[in-house]
């Protein structure tokens, strides 16, 4: 159905509620950072896409909370130069109540603060933060390309559902996961990549008062019919749940649907 859903996007409504979001400001007041990570340097120019965005913004927000992590270790690194395990614990306590402010993703047991390392690297920033200040891992504030993983690929579409994003996890049908967001009215599908399989764009340019409440419980149709590869039960469900107009519904009718 890409084709129709690519046809919806053209006539969606158009909004700019994305481009005044904090998520829009944020990125384009860090996109900079992602010269610093050569591996991730495409997300550059993902502003003409909002979910390039949320996903650029997941790389900057993990990027500052490396940086941030490094310099409190670094700022504490006076409790642990004695032997004295007051001092250590002390150590452990102040870097553990900074942390607490930064965004995470939580898995299982685990947090994990720099989606782009591994889990057994997150676990020492975490747990083990006086490793940072002795070889190798004194290395990684300057030097950490190689140490650099695919977040996507490793935490999958779990990412998104977490504090590095505003996307509203809904719906998950075996390995594909339905968000939604509010400022873009998009719902995305999601695969266990962490890549985008298809969105949907509600509201059409010919309804005139588009109705934004309960909208998560408005598009779960919507969504029941997309992993159900029904069509006609797709089509009906945005219509009936005010997403799409009767002219616009006539207007896919009437095409040719071999090109939709």
């Amino acid at each position: 159905m890409k084709r129709l859903f690519d046809y919806i996007a053209r006539k969606a409504k158009k909004r700019k509620g994305f481009e005044k979001s904090e998520e829009f400001r944020f990125f384009l007041e860090n996109r900079h950072l992602l010269t610093k990570i050569p591996r991730f340097v495409h997300f550059y120019d993902a502003d003409i896409d909002p979910f390039e965005v949320m996903r650029a913004n997941i790389i900057l927000q993990a990027y500052l909370n490396k940086t941030k992590m490094e310099e409190e270790v670094k700022s504490l690194s006076g409790y642990i130069n004695t032997s004295n395990k007051k001092n250590h614990a002390q150590f452990v306590k102040s870097y553990h109540e900074i942390i607490t402010e930064l965004p995470y993703y939580q898995e299982g047991k685990d947090k994990i603060f720099i989606p782009f390392f591994t889990r057994s690297l997150n676990q020492i920033y975490n747990d083990e933060p006086e490793k940072l200040l002795t070889y190798p891992y004194d290395g990684l504030a300057d030097n950490f390309k190689d140490t650099v993983i695919d977040p996507f690929d490793t935490y999958g579409s779990e990412l998104y559902n977490s504090h590095y994003s505003r996307l509203v996890k809904v719906q998950q049908d075996g390995k594909e996961t339905a968000f939604f967001h509010y400022d873009t009215n998009t719902i995305y599908f999601v695969n266990e990549q962490g890549r985008l399989d298809a969105s949907v764009v509600l509201f059409d340019r010919y309804i005139r008062h588009p109705k934004y409440s309960h909208m998560l419980e408005r598009i779960k149709p919507v969504i029941d019919a997309y992993f159900a590869f029904d069509r006609e039960a797709f089509l009906r469900a945005l219509r009936e749940q005010g997403f799409m107009s009767l002219h616009m519904l006539h207007l896919i009718r009437f095409h040719d649907w071999a090109k939709l």
